[in-house]
């Protein structure tokens, strides 16, 4: 047995640990296809932090608490919450009095007791179980949790509140969202998770976002993963499409895909408050933001002289921006794909950044000719590849399924049941 197969084994005897904690539960133990080809884990690991010393953690209910010490288990419970924190290259938890529990651990497992008792940490409940590992000077803490349920804390982030007109929309996130979380299991092949609680994975609220439309959303998709030649999607997903996406080579320095393709919605997320656009600049807040980019860019101190023009020298198959040029009295600078919405920015929101590159420039010229201000007047928000979540409630709305949505936006994909 494999390293990656020891560990696998050592959560599911946790989640067997966890079912003894409850008295009654169902182990899901380690799925095998039936042509033998793979092991399927059912769970997935997720890291909510790393650059903490000491964790205060407490359940809903009462929980138990597994110590791991050289090989050694033992388990102790409690009604009260504890602290858990750093111990050099060890970790030790401390009872709501100040006693010592257990010091020295190499790593320390929190499972709640009962079927529907939640776990509390940084302030936000989790299912599942929640493990501590000593990590420099500081402890991670990773939730391990069924797939299912933690696309319960995934899914309402990304759309928020729903109505029952719109669930189809639902479903077609939790498939896009599970297909993720399928397809990087293994991403971080030397660490003790699968995937980050941030942007950089997938944002996971835990237990404290959940919403009762969503879970059931999640339930009548459950074990359900979008396909491309026999490998799971890479999925990806924006808010507002402005009426048609786009091919992913044309939008970032990407390889071709199949399913990632130019699609028109016919409007279906004209109701977004993003569809349509307009960010108006001066010339002097034009030149500091393509300053500003720069110099970050080149790693020194740069300055443009005053814009003579700015024109669309090219477009993607979406409609959107793929080279923009800006001439100044002694330069040409050329601006290309996705990465001009960082350069531009927004005069409305100098934190973010332009909402989409699908726009048209209108120039407004001092009497020398010069660029005075421009106005840019687009459709759109986000990136504009793969499924535009605000196009998925439109045709949700109109009656789509979610299966007929997802291959709206996925071209040539099938919808797989894994479990």
């Amino acid at each position: 047995m494999d390293k990656a197969l020891k560990y696998f084994a050592r959560v599911g005897t946790i989640f067997g640990l966890m079912a003894l904690v409850w008295s009654c539960a169902r182990v899901p133990g380690l799925q095998e296809e039936k042509n033998g080809e793979y092991i399927r884990i059912p769970f997935v690991r997720v890291l909510l932090e790393e650059n903490k010393s000491e964790f205060s953690i407490t359940a809903e209910e009462s929980f138990a608490i597994e110590c791991l010490k050289d090989g050694e288990q033992s388990i102790f419970y409690a009604a009260q919450p504890v602290k858990i924190s750093n111990q050099g290259n060890f970790v030790k938890v401390i009872n709501h009095k100040g006693n010592l529990i257990a010091d020295r651990l190499d790593e320390i497992n929190i499972l709640p007791r009962g079927t529907d008792n939640k776990l509390i940490a940084l302030k936000k409940k989790y299912r599942g179980i929640l493990k501590f590992l000593p990590d420099g000077g500081n402890v991670k803490l990773i939730n391990i949790i069924y797939m299912e349920d933690y696309l319960r804390g995934v899914v309402p982030p990304e759309l928020g509140p729903r109505k029952e007109s719109e669930i189809e929309a639902v479903k077609a996130q939790a498939v896009a969202a599970r297909t993720y979380a399928m397809a990087h299991l293994k991403q971080y092949a030397n660490q003790p998770y699968d995937m980050k609680s941030s942007i950089i994975d997938q944002v996971y609220g835990g237990a404290s976002v959940e919403l009762k439309l969503v879970n059931r959303a999640i339930d009548e998709t459950a074990g359900q993963v979008l396909y491309s030649q026999d490998k799971y999607v890479t999925v990806y997903y924006h808010s507002t499409c402005g009426g048609m996406t786009d091919n992913i080579e044309q939008v970032w320095d990407r390889k071709e895909s199949p399913y990632l393709k130019a699609v028109k919605d016919d409007d279906a997320c004209s109701w977004s408050k993003y569809f349509r656009w307009k960010e108006h600049f001066t010339e002097q807040q034009i030149r500091n933001r393509i300053e500003q980019y720069l110099s970050s860019d080149r790693g020194k101190d740069l300055r443009i002289e005053k814009i003579k023009d700015i024109k669309i020298v090219g477009r993607t198959p979406g409609g959107r921006v793929s080279v923009m040029k800006v001439t100044t009295e002694n330069d040409i600078y050329r601006f290309k794909k996705d990465r001009i919405r960082w350069v531009l920015g927004r005069t409305s929101n100098p934190d973010l950044i332009l909402p989409s590159d699908n726009f048209d420039v209108h120039i407004t010229r001092a009497a020398d000719g010069y660029v005075e201000a421009v106005t840019f007047e687009g459709k759109g928000y986000g990136h504009g590849v793969g499924m535009c979540q605000c196009g998925a409630i439109g045709l949700s709305r109109q009656g789509w399924t979610f299966e007929n949505i997802l291959k709206r936006y996925y071209t040539d994909v099938e919808i797989k049941k894994l479990y």
